[in-house]
């Protein structure tokens, strides 16, 4: 392990341990800004698995994870979303286009330390429920672990508090800091989207045309 991880994750462990109640936005914190650009997270990890999250839904829907599409300039047209409806044998397919954006910080920092990467990621996610609004919406990288994992916040989810746990290999778990990451941030909640059926259910979709849906 890096000798930065090392440290951010002693520092972590070091925050959970003196409060263990109180749950961090480190989104928002400019030391890990070198983890939160989503450009370089997405050239590192262009198609991401979810693997678990900390809320539930009405639909519960499995097998969750997005392919980005090609970059064209500070969008990604022809992004796909996948997931599979837990009454159907196969998974499902949803076209987006995920716009990048620079979100500065919530106060001036000390140092007057401001953002300059996009740290941010817009899109409209599939409805899981049946009174959610169906609008894009800011989902804030809290970390990128190189090309291993990243941890989400979906800030409409949990009171603001709502994270999602990815990695680029469904196959793996996420690095001890992605772990770290998202215990520090979301808790220790943790609701299985990742499934050992999911891969089969992928295949048993590809070749489907889902048009605009």
């Amino acid at each position: 392990m890096a000798k930065s991880s090392l440290i951010i994750l002693f520092s972590l462990l070091t925050c959970i341990i003196s409060d263990e109640n109180q749950l961090q936005k480190q989104e928002d914190d400019p030391s890990f800004k070198g983890y939160q650009n989503v450009e370089n997270m997405i050239t590192q990890q262009p198609t991401l698995y979810m693997r678990y999250r900390t809320y539930n839904t009405s639909k519960h829907y499995e097998c969750l994870y997005i392919k980005f599409g090609a970059k064209s300039g500070s969008t990604y047209p022809a992004t796909t979303l996948g997931f599979k409806v837990p009454t159907k044998d196969f998974a499902e397919t949803k076209e987006v286009t995920v716009t990048v954006r620079t979100t500065p910080y919530p106060k001036l920092t000390e140092g007057g330390v401001r953002r300059t990467a996009p740290n941010t990621l817009i899109y409209e996610k599939v409805s899981e429920d049946e009174a959610q609004e169906i609008t894009q919406h800011d989902y804030y990288l809290i970390y990128a672990d190189s090309t291993k994992c990243a941890v989400m916040r979906d800030s409409q989810r949990d009171g603001g508090y709502g994270c999602e746990m990815f990695v680029s290999d469904p196959s793996s778990q996420p690095t001890q800091t992605c772990k770290t990451m998202y215990s520090s941030s979301c808790g220790n909640v943790k609701n299985t989207v990742w499934k050992d059926e999911c891969d089969t259910a992928i295949k048993e979709g590809e070749g489907i045309d889902w048009g605009d849906n």
